[in-house]
Parts: structure tokens; sequence; C-alpha cells
């Protein structure tokens, strides 16, 4: 007895620890997905995630005995509310309800008591880790956010059965979601594609990669980052590397030190977003066509070749493209974006120059780098003509001693006078500020340009080839206006240093050592390792992939595949196929839980004895628990007449034969199993007429 006890007694301690461990997997959950979120989540709310889990922990290693009171929790909870209307007032919708459902969450981890609360605060996960995917969506978070789904899973599991081990428990969980994965698939393959309901709001200091004003050696600290800018599939073979000039944003405004976007362009953008306009530049000459997939960076600026335009319905509704020839979506890009484009290369120089981007053009600072004034007014003075003007002013940069460099020195005071006549070294866009100053001097319109240039091509067999374009690869150029060639680009980098142009960055930094100096452990810097550079190729394969086919899923795509499957899309068809998807899951449901079906199924011998006993029960004679089939067998014969004892005493002997026979008896006396179930019927069938009669 007292073992029985003792037994009893370690029973309900595992069951009680698997209960807390439930619970502490919920708190870890909570913890993780709401880390994930770091940079949208406000940092007291963190800490209030963390206090809750570390009382759950308490608790589950017994130092501490006791959860908050319900009236510090609602005092905590009414003044976390006032701090998070203060806190979030200003930052959008999103991001206040996101910060909301997360306090709620540590709330209620705090005040976890009864079944009811585990199911609250478990389904209010879900809806979290769901949130998660509006700001995460890479392969990493995505499998992460998997993970957290099944941790999820498995502490329903164990609260539900503390006295099962925690490992059988994953093992049935695991396969439980490997079955449901198919269905799953299915599922996102043929729902449809939705517009998002909200869009992300743009954090202050989220801003990425470029950004809307250059001061030189702005680009150059932006190319110390080994980050993925965007990737470009081309549908044909790409251009040649001296033709991959990105545009991005297009800067006008000069003060002396730094250009900006000009406060003309942005309030035209701003009217044509208000009033949906497009601007349509005149296309000539040959174009290609390619899609690309732009990293998150919270501005609306776009990628493309020159000039681009729209190439797909979708993008077409989705993008907008103003007069200085760029592509800029109609939100802030806080998710990756998939759009398709068409370039035409030699459009550039058919354009026309408005009386109003001349001036703009040709705007100079009132004062300052007067030595620049004065060698551009002697240059003018001897070549009148612009064309020989232009060649002077790129005479000067080959016929100095000019170097391309990472690491300029900073020119705070007259930046363009120190560059072209002291340091006379710098990164591009020290070279393309210094050359658009001096042209607008010398009275010819000129801009800078900002994007990337260049970018790694991978080609894989049976596939359209693809660019990787990093932050590194950030460039500068200058376009200028020529009254019979239009707008031309002109680079003073490829001048300086022609490796740049021709190979990428980390060619022309060879020699100085500083390609992603301050990144001493990202991948690109190790591309002479073979081993290291093709877990870089392969990992960067598994992004484009999973960017394009999964996250780039969209209702245009989900049409194709519909009518790949079907042709032409009709009425009919559509019923078709939604049918064939019905029967498939109907059909992939019966394959899971058929066996389980089978193996809990009666067996039929149990089954007909079972039908037996039913049928007594009827009459009001039921089987004690403690008695055997012979035993209530005889019961039988004693309290009814032969005509009703005698059929139940042949089916129990039947049932004794199938259920207790020794299996290896080969006596050809015994009857076949289809025999004995042959008899029973029938002997359950006068069995059940004698007790009608009786």
């Amino acid at each position: 007895m007292f073992k029985r006890l003792k037994q009893k007694s370690n029973d309900q301690g595992t069951a009680q620890s698997s209960r807390n461990i439930a619970l502490l997997l919920l708190a870890a959950t909570l913890v993780f997905v709401s880390f994930s979120l770091f940079s949208s989540v406000l940092t007291w709310i963190l800490l209030l995630v963390a206090c809750g889990a570390v009382i759950r922990g308490a608790i589950y290693y017994n130092y501490y005995k006791h959860l908050p009171s319900i009236r510090t929790l609602n005092l905590l909870a009414l003044l976390s509310i006032l701090g998070l209307i203060y806190s979030a007032l200003s930052a959008g919708l999103l991001f206040g309800m996101v910060n909301l459902l997360i306090l709620a969450c540590a709330l209620k981890l705090m005040q976890m008591r009864s079944q009811k609360d585990v199911y609250q605060l478990v389904i209010s996960l879900f809806f979290l880790i769901g949130c998660g995917f509006i700001f995460n969506q890479s392969i990493g978070f995505s499998l992460f956010y998997a993970l957290l789904c099944l941790t999820l899973l498995l502490s329903l599991a164990c609260y539900h059965a503390p006295s099962i081990r925690i490992q059988k428990q994953l093992k049935t969980i695991s396969i439980l979601s490997l079955q449901a994965l198919p269905i799953g698939l299915l599922m996102f393959l043929v729902l449809p594609q939705l517009s998002p309901l909200w869009h992300t709001p743009k954090a202050d200091g989220a801003q990425t990669g470029l950004s809307e004003q250059i001061t030189p050696g702005d680009i150059a600290r932006l190319s110390q980052s080994s980050e993925l800018a965007f990737r470009a599939t081309f549908e044909d073979t790409p251009p040649v590397i001296q033709q991959l000039y990105w545009r991005a944003i297009v800067m006008e405004d000069f003060d002396g030190k730094t250009w900006k976007v000009h406060g003309y362009r942005k309030k035209m953008r701003e009217l044509q977003l208000k009033i949906k306009q497009q601007f349509k530049p005149i296309l000539t000459g040959s174009f290609f066509n390619y899609e690309v997939i732009a990293e998150p960076t919270y501005q609306p600026w776009l990628y493309a070749l020159d000039i681009a335009v729209p190439a797909d319905p979708k993008s077409s509704r989705n993008i907008m493209q103003s007069s200085d020839f760029l592509l800029f979506s109609q939100q802030p890009l806080a998710n990756k974006y998939q759009y398709a484009v068409r370039s035409y290369p030699k459009a550039l120089a058919s354009q026309t120059l408005s009386v109003t981007d001349k001036k703009i053009n040709l705007s100079l600072p009132a004062n300052g780098n007067n030595r620049t004034r004065e060698w551009v007014n002697k240059l003018r003075a001897q070549f009148r003509n612009n064309n020989d003007f232009v060649d002077a002013v790129l005479r000067h940069f080959v016929d100095n001693p000019f170097v391309y460099t990472l690491r300029p020195e900073i020119m705070l005071v007259d930046p363009v006078d120190r560059f072209l006549f002291d340091n006379q070294a710098g990164f591009c866009s020290h070279y393309a500020s210094a050359l658009a100053y001096a042209l607008r001097l010398g009275g010819i319109p000129a801009r800078i340009v900002t994007g990337y240039q260049g970018g790694e091509l991978v080609k894989n067999p049976g596939e359209s080839p693809y660019m990787s374009i990093y932050q590194y690869d950030a460039h500068a150029w200058v376009e200028t206006w020529g009254d019979k060639t239009g707008w031309q680009r002109i680079d003073p980098t490829a001048l300086v240093s022609p490796d740049r142009i021709e190979f990428g960055l980390r060619q022309a930094m060879q020699e100085e050592g500083s390609f992603l100096a301050d990144s001493p452990f990202a991948l690109a810097r190790l591309t002479n390792i073979a081993w290291l550079n093709n877990i870089r190729l392969f990992l960067a394969d598994l992004d484009y992939n999973w960017s394009r086919w999964v996250l780039g899923f969209n209702s245009e795509k989900q049409r194709d595949l519909f009518k790949s499957l079907l042709g032409k899309l009709t009425p009919e068809r559509l019923s078709m196929l939604g049918l064939g998807i019905v029967v498939t899951i109907a059909m992939l449901l019966g394959l899971f839980f058929l066996p389980h079906w089978l193996q809990n199924r009666v067996a039929t011998t149990q089954r007909l004895y079972l039908k037996a006993l039913s049928a007594f029960e009827k009459e009001g004679t039921q089987r004690a628990t403690w008695q055997g089939p012979s035993a209530f067998n005889q019961q039988i014969n004693e309290q009814y007449p032969t005509k009703v004892s005698d059929p139940f005493t042949h089916i129990t002997q039947l049932y004794l034969r199938l259920t207790y026979q020794n299996k290896l008896d080969t006596d050809s006396s015994i009857l076949s199993v289809k025999q004995c179930h042959r008899m029973m019927r029938r002997y359950l069938a006068l069995l059940k007429s004698e007790l009608l009669k009786n």
C-alpha cells in the first residue's frame, strides 16, 4: 500500500511538473516573439514581458509560490494603458495595436490561473506570431515563427496531458504538423491572394540605404555594408556591367556642400500621388524586361535601369514615375517589394528639357568654393564650345594624381575646392559633386544621380539569370544636358578607377584593403575561400527563390498558375478546380485518419459479443465489471430459460475460442474465423428473437 501511495504521489508530481512546463513554454514563446519585433516594441513593454517570464520561471523552480494579486495587475494594466497611449499616439495604428497585444499577453502571463486563461494566451500568441510576419518575412524568420507555433501546440498538449512525457508529446505534435503541411501548401496556392488591409508605418530612424541628400563621403560609409539592396531577374541575357547603372534618386539642389532632392520635385511627386497622374517619358530604341525584388528601406524610391516604365498592370497601378525619370512606390517599402520593369537604355538622350528643368539644373549657391569658380571661368574663356569645355574639365581628373578611396579626408569648408586642388582623393560622390558643380558654373545643366552600379550575376541551369545588388555597390554619377545630345550620363569615377566600373568595388579596393573593413565577418569579404563562398552563394540563392516564389506569389502569379492548369479560365472550369481541391483535401484527411480509425475499430468477434451483452442490458441484466464471460454465462443459465441461455452459451463459447484459442493449433476440428463469425451471427439473431418472445 505504501508503494501505491508513493507511486500515486510521483504521478501527481510528474503531472504538476508537466503542467508547469506547459506554462513555461508559453512564457518562452512570448519572450521570443516579442523580442523578434524589437524595433517595433516599446522598451518598457519588453521589460514587462521579461518580468512575466521571470515570475513564471520563479514559480516553476519553486523560488516563488504566489502570482501577483488581481488588484496589483489591474493597477499595472491601467498605468500601462496610459503609458501606451502617451508613447504610441503618433506612431500609427498598427504600431499601437501590436504593442497593446504584447502588453495584454504579458499581463495575462502574470495572471494565468485557469484553463480559460491558458486558451486566451495561446490564441493571442498565435495572432502575435501572425503580426510578426508583417515586419519580418525572410526565410529565417519564417522558420523561427514556425518553430514558435510548434512550441505553442506542444504547450497545449502538455497542458491537457500532463502525465505524458514531453518527448512523446513533441513527436506527436511534429507528426501532426507534417501531416498538415500538404494541406497548408495547397491552401496557400488556391486561396485568394488579397492585398494587405493596412500599411506598415514608417519609423523615424528606420530608413536604410540611400537618402534624399548626399554630402561627399556619405556613400563611402554606405559602401561598408554588405546588406542586400535588391535583386533583378532578367528574361533574357542581362546587359553588360558597364550599362548597369541602377537609377534611384536624382539630386538637383546644391548649397555648396550638400546635394538634395529639389523642393520642386517633391511637390510635383506629392501632386502626382494626389491626382494619380503618371509622367510619360519618350520611349525610343530597344528594350529589355526584368523583375526587381527590393529590400525594405522605409523609403518610396525604386531601382531601375534607364529609362524604365512599369511592365505589367499591377506595377502600373502601384508605381509612379516622376519627371526626372525616377520610379517610386505609392507607399514606403516596409517589406520586400516585387515589381516588373521595362527599360529603354537609349531613351535618355531623347527626353526634353523644360524651362523649369533648365533653371533648376543651373542654380548655384551664392558663394563658396572660390578657387573652383576661378578655375572654371578660365576654362570657359578658353573653351567656348560645350563639348570642349566638358572634355577640359574631365582631363583635370586624368592629368592630376586623383585617388579613388573609401577613406577620404573630411572636408568641411569649401569641399569642392579642397577636393579638386588639395586632397584629390575621394569616393564616387566627391567626383560626381565636383563635376556637376563645375559644369553648372560653366553654364551647362547638370545634376547628380545616386543609385547602384554593377551587381553579382548568378546563372543557374534552366533558370533566368538574376543579379544581386548590395549596399557596397552604391554609386553616384552625373547627368548633363547637351542641346544636340540631350541628357547624357557621365561617370568621372570611371576615369580615375576603371576597375570600379569593370569589376566592382571589391577589385577596385583590393590594393587599399578597405573593402568592408568595418564588417570583418561579412561573407562577401571571404570570396577567395571556396567553401565559404559556396555557402554564401547558396544562402543568397535560397533567399532569392524564397522572395520570388513565396513572398512574390501574388494574384497575377496565382492566375497564371490556374491558366497553366485549366487553360482558359471559365466559371465551369474554376468550379471543377474548386471541387477537385475539396476532394483532394478530403483524400488527404482520409489518408491521415483512416489508419487511426481502423486501429480503434472494434474487432468483429468482440463486436458480436458486445451486441449479445447489449441485448441482455435492454432486458435489465447487465454484466458486472468483475465478471468474466464464463461467470456471466452461468448467471444467464440460472436466470433465463433454455431457449434463451443456449444461444448465448454458444456465443460465449465461440467468443472464448476466437479470443483465447492457441494460434499455433493446427487441429482440423477448429473452425475457421469466418465460420465462427457466421455461427455467432446466427445464434445472435436467435437470441434476440427469443428475448422478444420472452
